[in-house]
């Protein structure tokens, strides 16, 4: 009777006698499972620079012991460290970790010292790969060429913003290197400039004399009309007072990767065939210089350097090229739309945010419009409590929007400010209401001409060339004047009559 449990029991104990070393090796294998990779630490640095190292997680491994070798004579302990280098050349970085069991893993890596530092300022309109031509081209001259650039394609507004905070976060750099290259469109890089110095001004760690910009020069590389970039970039320059800014054409960089000194490469470009412009204290105007011609120049100048932010001055100054533009459309083309006000905000939206943002948030508003108009039409309510519920639905789904954004990690939309989201559902209230007065069709027809309107308006006062223009030469939104005087007395047919009206155009000729 027992001698079937007594091969039962044999068995459990000839398995598990079996099972066990299995087990041991597994554990063992899984702590001899340990490897070491430096996961932080750039490749290239420059002379001064604290170059962080650091490993991969280890936490699982019980205590280490994590030593550094840099390669010029000098170690350190621990998970991260910080070296910064005296000499320049190419160094190999090695960490080692010790177990206390005794396991021991190796990891090295390479860096690459400069001793001469430039600095390019770049929007995305310059291509990735000549950014890296570039940096392979300043690298052979033995020079660290440090990159600021936007990582997202966005509207100009936040490409600035970017910029600027991005040279705000590498002063190391700046304080190394001897000249700074901007090759953005347009305006764009002296806005960054001007936007640096007001942070400058304003910033209780930060001053001119850290950055040491009195002794550095800026290069503005542009395709753009040196005469028309000059006002602009004067204006950078009265605000961050560096040594010169010296406008260009874009192939002088390669005349500037070199290891030479600020003052050197003012007298390479100088003395080159390239078309240049050098800017200075004696390039500014003096009181004395104020006229009728450049007053609104002077003042806006001064706006600048008080701290007003040159891009709600632009907006400022796009106020009447768009209204004019708009103008034009209703009274000699005849294109009918939600007015003058409503189009004109939703241009300056459009600018803000970017025109694919910026009709993403319209549509979401314009849907949820809608789609809570039929909700409620059968409940016969009020026409304010009914708009009050249609603007609830509106933020609802504006914060739909938000929520899509974040868990896409496009961050950009919720970066905007909430004015011109405002302004957009300007234009689908407007929507609404007249879906209310005169049905859908009728809203449908101006809303669609409307938004035609203010995507032509967005396109043509988002032209570089014009923006920068008019920045540096304000004086021509008085043009808008005179202009608007003769569509104000137009008597002929509009272009859509004479469309409209062409048959009977035949009997009377």
């Amino acid at each position: 009777m027992n001698t079937p449990l007594h091969i039962s029991a044999f068995f459990i104990i000839a398995f598990a006698s079996l099972a066990a070393p299995s087990q041991t090796r597994a554990e063992e294998a899984q702590q001899n499972d340990f490897s070491t990779h430096i996961t932080q630490g750039n490749g290239q640095s420059f002379l001064g620079k604290s170059n962080t190292f650091s490993v991969n997680d280890t936490q699982n491994q019980g205590r280490i012991t994590t030593l550094w070798n840099f390669g010029d004579g000098t170690s350190a302990e621990g998970i991260t460290v910080n070296h910064a280098y005296k000499t320049t050349g190419t160094y190999a970085v090695h960490v080692s970790q010790t177990t206390e069991d005794g396991q021991k893993s190796e990891d090295t890596t390479q860096i690459k010292i400069f001793g001469h530092v430039a600095i390019l300022v770049a929007d995305n309109t310059l291509p990735e790969d000549q950014v890296e031509i570039k940096q392979q081209q300043a690298a052979r001259e033995q020079v660290l060429l440090v990159v600021i650039r936007p990582k997202n394609n966005g509207p100009e507004t936040v490409t600035e913003e970017a910029l600027t905070n991005q040279l705000l976060d590498a002063r190391d750099a700046i304080i190394k290197a001897d000249y700074i290259l901007v090759e953005t469109s347009g305006s764009v890089g002296s806005s960054v400039l001007s936007k640096l110095a007001q942070h400058i001004k304003h910033s209780s760690d930060l001053s001119f004399e850290d950055l040491a910009i009195k002794e550095k020069g800026i290069f503005i590389l542009s395709d753009t009309p040196l005469g028309v970039l000059a006002p602009a970039a004067q204006a950078a320059f009265d605000q961050l007072q560096p040594s010169y800014i010296l406008l260009t054409k874009p192939e002088a960089i390669d005349l500037l990767l070199a290891p030479i000194s600020s003052e050197a490469a003012k007298q390479t470009i100088i003395t080159s065939a390239i078309d240049h412009r050098l800017l200075g204290p004696f390039s500014a105007r003096t009181v004395k210089d104020i006229g009728i011609t450049n007053l609104i120049s002077f003042g806006i100048n001064y706006l600048v350097n008080k701290g007003v932010p040159i891009n709600s001055v632009t907006l400022v100054l796009m106020l009447p090229v768009i209204a004019t533009i708009l103008s034009f459309s209703r009274q000699v083309i005849g294109l009918k739309a939600f007015g003058l006000v409503t189009p004109t905000m939703t241009t300056l939206s459009f600018l803000v945010m970017g025109l694919p943002y910026g009709l993403i948030i319209f549509a979401a508003v314009l849907l949820s419009g809608t789609l809570t108009r039929l909700i409620l039409h059968k409940l016969h309510l009020l026409y304010l409590p009914r708009m009050a519920l249609v603007l609830t639905s509106a933020s609802i789904a504006i914060l739909l929007v938000f929520g899509l954004s974040a868990t896409t990690d496009t961050s950009i939309l919720a970066s905007f400010s909430i004015f011109p989201i405002l302004m957009l559902t300007l234009l689908a209230e407007e929507f609404i209401a007249l879906q209310f007065k005169s049905g859908a069709r009728t809203a449908l027809t101006i809303t669609a001409w409307t938004i035609i309107l203010s995507i032509g308006c967005y396109f043509i006062v988002s032209w570089q060339l014009l923006r920068t223009t008019i920045v540096s030469y304000p004086e021509i939104v008085l043009l808008t004047i005179p202009l608007n005087i003769v569509f104000g007395r137009w008597s002929g047919l509009r272009v859509t009559e004479y469309i409209r009206f062409r048959h009977l155009l035949r009997y009377i000729q």
